[in-house]
C-alpha cells in the first residue's frame, strides 16, 4: 500500500507510482486493516457501536492495580537514577576516586615509576650521542686526511710545473742575450726543407733534390716509414 500526500494518488496506478517523481513525498506502508483515507463503508455510516458494559468494581480494581504499576516502576525509575549518579560522583572514566593519603601513595609510585624512565631513557640517549659524537669525530678526521691528501698532491703538482718552467726558462731569450741569439741563428740557419725519391730517401735542405747536386741526408728506417704514410 502506499500513503501520499496529494489526493493525486487515487487516480495512479502501480506503474504510475513506479514512475512518479519525487514531488508526490511517497512513503511505502503495508496496512493490515482498511487505509485511513478511505471513507466510512455505506453499511456502517449510521451504525452506532454499543459501549461495553465495565462494572464499577472491576474498574476501581483496574485503577488501583495500574497505580501501584506505576508507582513501582516510578520507584525502580527512581532507584537507578540515584544508583547512576551515585557511581558518577564515587568513579572516573577508569579509576574509583581515591582517599587523599591513597591518592599521595599513588602519586609517589607513579613519581618513582617516572623517575626510572628518565634515567633510563638518559642513559639511552647518553650511549646514542656518544656514539654520533664518535661517528662525526671519525668522519671530521677522514676529510681532514683526505683534504691534507688533496693539498699534498695540489703542492707536488704546482711544484713539478714551476720545476718545468724553471728548466724551459734557461733556453728563454731574455732582453740581455737577444743580440748573442741573433747572432747565433744568422750564424747557423736551418731548414726545414725536405725531399724524397721513389726509395723513400729523404734530401733535406731547400737545395738538395733527388738526382742533382747534394749529398742525400742520412735516413733512418723510422724516417722512410714516416714518409711513405
Amino acid at each position: 500500500m502506499l500513503r501520499a500526500g496529494s489526493n493525486i494518488l487515487t487516480r495512479l496506478t502501480i506503474s504510475d507510482v513506479k514512475c512518479a517523481n519525487s514531488a508526490l513525498s511517497l512513503e511505502f506502508v503495508r496496512w493490515r486493516r482498511k487505509p485511513r483515507w478511505l471513507p466510512v463503508a455505506k453499511s456502517k455510516m449510521f451504525k452506532v457501536p454499543e459501549r461495553p458494559f465495565e462494572p464499577p468494581e472491576e474498574k476501581a480494581e483496574l485503577k488501583r492495580l495500574h497505580n501501584i504499576y506505576k508507582t513501582q516502576l516510578r520507584s525502580v525509575r527512581l532507584y537507578l537514577r540515584e544508583e547512576v549518579k551515585r557511581i558518577q560522583e564515587t568513579s572516573t572514566a577508569d579509576h574509583y576516586v581515591l582517599t587523599p593519603e591513597e591518592e599521595e601513595a599513588e602519586f609517589q609510585r607513579c613519581f618513582e615509576e617516572n623517575e626510572i624512565w628518565n634515567k633510563k631513557i638518559a642513559e639511552e640517549r647518553n650511549e646514542r650521542l656518544e656514539k654520533e659524537r664518535a661517528e662525526r669525530v671519525n668522519l671530521i678526521k677522514e676529510r681532514i686526511e683526505l683534504a691534507k691528501i688533496r693539498h699534498e698532491e695540489r703542492l707536488e703538482r704546482a711544484e713539478e710545473i714551476v720545476r718545468k718552467e724553471k728548466e724551459n726558462a734557461k733556453t728563454f731569450i731574455t732582453l740581455e742575450k737577444l743580440d748573442e741569439a741573433i747572432e747565433h741563428a744568422l750564424a747557423n740557419p736551418v731548414d726545414y726543407n725536405f725531399s724524397i725519391d721513389l726509395n723513400s730517401n729523404i734530401y733535406r735542405g731547400r737545395t738538395t733534390v733527388p738526382g742533382g747536386s747534394g749529398t742525400p741526408a742520412t735516413t733512418s728506417k723510422l724516417e722512410q716509414l714516416e714518409a711513405v704514410n
